[in-house]
């Protein structure tokens, strides 16, 4: 033995230490199973330097000292290997969990090592080169256990490599493989002292690729944790069979594109909510989604001064922010960290933004209204793969001559292996979520022009089919490609289609979309602005754009038309006098009666669209009703 290898080594362990406990430690198992291995790996120096100073510097008479110090080395030895096991074990658990029962069985083989190498007494010996070694039944036992424990952590990460990121596992991999060699060469070579510099660098694998703190911390925000922290603190706390909570600080009322001064404010925000929990709860705040920090607390009353807290930061809420407080109970809600996950993911992304309450407990109404938003994205994707999407037609009344010379083209969703329908109020937002709007919008138009090209819809006086463009999709630089490619594949005459803009995701790129717009123009479609008083639809997108026809959405129509606000008439009349001002013409949605119908016809609107005309039909159909139109004021509901 000499004392070099481990004084280089102790070092080495020292300053990964201070390194260590300058940050907060995360509150996961992991990072805490790795704290103790670090710990015995720094203990297992001390023993061997203090080890050599005994048989180098003490006086040989001290044969009880010499005997402490030698067990204490092969306990020191064996230690670090049974907690790499364990950590091993703990890291490679699906659950993330790892019994006392599993531990201690782990463990017998190191104590029954331990308790042999007190009784039977380890031997000593001299080398030629005049270094003294450690031999003898209990030394050949304490490193057959502790190579027993270094394998079978190779093996186990071998076997569940799937299990650790990638580069983690190559990592651990080397620092396992090197560790048995190292541990093999000390066997035969008991003079020679290399353990200590296996161990020192198994820790420095490990604290680099696997257990840097700062890895877990998120870099534009102080004393909050990731992403990557939060599933790992998850996935242990659902591994163990206790209830707990995750409750969440979801800031609301801005996209995720912020202007410089908004991502400080929400960034000074998130900050004392994460210096609150830390301080007040002691857990740790972890940056869940850009709006969104969650903690995992194990009590109710914790839960309510979590929530106490948001509420007094509500009081001095910035115009920017709306802060939701909401709490997720596990497993009563969600019995696993995926689920967790996905219904947190939900109600961050989705489901907060429906919701005026500034307290929000997720329960089982939640769950199932996330169960049947991913059961219809799972439809929709099915959809788009498939390119099973129907196409209905709602006849449009032209005033001026009572002719349903037109139509608007719907995209219809039918539920597998049924006759039902999906509203496209559900899946239409999902499919913008997900990014399949575009798909969509080519599917229908495809369809659209296919319909038109095969049932000669000029032979029955049909001037024009009007097909939505989601925002999405007029802001794709290569959607006038598309389209007149499509247009002249069916030799449909561009003239003949109407473009009607859908403001459900808002136009962000002006460019794009005039740029689309004016070569769509220039090969003779119009556009039309739909519904015109909800949501996007605004008098300066009408100033952005030169729109043929502004559609009035059927909610305003209602509204402009209640007998019990007469008032709201003067709206409508205001309204639809400012838009044929500015050389616009005008189709009023939602027609159901025939009182509402003459009033917009007296009130000026050029087109009607209703279910007191027609409801939405699919092709059959809407050819049927073509044959037999019968007027201005003949009901006809399909």
């Amino acid at each position: 033995m000499e004392i070099r290898t481990p004084i280089i080594a102790i070092l080495v362990s020292s300053i990964l230490l201070v390194i260590y406990l300058r940050r907060n430690l995360p509150q996961l198992v992991s990072a805490k199973v790795f704290f103790v291995f670090l710990i015995s790996v720094f203990f297992n120096n001390l023993c061997e330097i203090f080890e050599c100073a005994v048989f180098w510097y003490a006086d040989k008479s001290l044969v009880n000292l010499r005997h402490v110090a030698q067990v204490l080395y092969m306990a020191s030895l064996l230690a670090p290997a049974f907690i790499m096991c364990i950590y091993v074990y703990f890291r490679t658990s699906r659950t993330r969990t790892i019994s006392n029962t599993v531990v201690v069985m782990i463990g017998i083989p190191m104590l029954l090592a331990i308790a042999n190498a007190i009784a039977r007494g380890i031997f000593y010996g001299i080398s030629d080169n005049g270094k003294y070694f450690n031999y003898g039944t209990a030394v050949d036992t304490c490193y057959i256990v502790g190579f027993l424990y270094i394998f079978l952590s190779l093996v186990r990460v071998v076997y569940f490599r799937g299990r650790l990121p990638r580069d983690g596992f190559i990592a651990v991999l080397a620092g396992l493989a090197n560790w048995a060699g190292c541990a093999l060469f000390q066997y035969f070579n008991r003079d020679i002292q290399v353990s200590a510099i296996a161990m020192m660098m198994m820790v420095l694998i490990l604290f680099l690729s696997m257990e840097n703190p700062k890895e877990f911390f998120e870099r534009s925000i102080q004393g909050v944790l990731n992403r990557d922290a939060f599933n790992v603190a998850l996935l242990e706390a659902a591994g163990f069979s206790k209830d707990f909570f995750i409750v969440s600080v979801i800031f609301t009322g801005k996209t995720n594109v912020m202007s410089i001064s908004e991502r400080k404010e929400l960034t000074g925000l998130m900050r004392a909510v994460g210096r609150f929990t830390e301080s007040y709860i002691g857990v740790p705040s972890y940056l869940f989604n850009w709006n969104s920090l969650c903690s995992i607390v194990r009590t109710p009353e914790n839960v309510e001064s979590y929530m106490t807290y948001v509420g007094s930061l509500k009081d001095n809420e910035s115009k920017n922010y709306r802060l939701t407080f909401s709490v997720l109970e596990c497993p009563k809600y969600a019995k696993t960290a995926d689920e967790a996950i996905q219904i947190l993911g939900y109600v961050s992304e989705e489901y907060v933004y429906t919701q005026s309450s500034p307290n929000l407990v997720i329960d089982n109404n939640v769950v199932d209204k996330m169960v049947y938003r991913n059961s219809i994205e799972d439809i929709v994707r099915t959809a788009v793969k498939e390119k099973s999407f129907d196409v209905y037609y709602q006849p449009i009344l032209t005033v001026e001559d009572g002719s349903f010379s037109s139509a608007e083209a719907l995209v219809r969703l039918r539920r597998p292996r049924t006759e039902n329908y999906i509203s496209p109020e559900d899946f239409i937002p999902i499919a913008e979520k997900c990014g399949f709007i575009q798909e969509i919008d080519d599917i229908v138009f495809e369809k659209v022009c296919s319909f038109i090209a095969r049932s000669n819809l000029q032979g029955y006086g049909i001037k024009m089919i009007e097909v939505n463009l989601s925002g999405n999709e007029v802001v794709d630089e290569q959607t006038h490609a598309r389209l007149i490619n499509k247009m002249e594949k069916y030799h449909i005459p561009p003239k003949f289609i109407n473009f009607e803009i859908t403001e459900t995701s808002y136009i962000s790129d002006d460019e794009a979309f005039k740029e689309n717009v004016n070569m769509l123009k220039a090969h003779g479609s119009t556009f039309s602005m739909d519904d015109f008083g909800a949501g996007y639809s605004n008098l300066l997108e009408i100033l952005k754009m030169d729109y043929a026809l502004v559609k009035l959405d059927k909610e305003f129509v209602w509204n402009c038309l209640d007998q019990d606000k007469p008032e709201n008439l003067r709206m409508l009349e205001y309204t639809i006098n400012f838009l044929k001002d500015y050389g616009l013409h005008i189709l009023a949605e939602g027609v159901e009666t025939l009182d509402q119908a003459k009033m917009l016809i007296d009130k000026g609107v050029e087109f009607l669209q209703g279910f007191y005309y027609s409801r939405p039909i699919p092709e059959d159909e809407y050819l049927e009703f073509l044959k037999s139109q019968k007027g201005i004021f003949s009901k006809d509901n399909g």
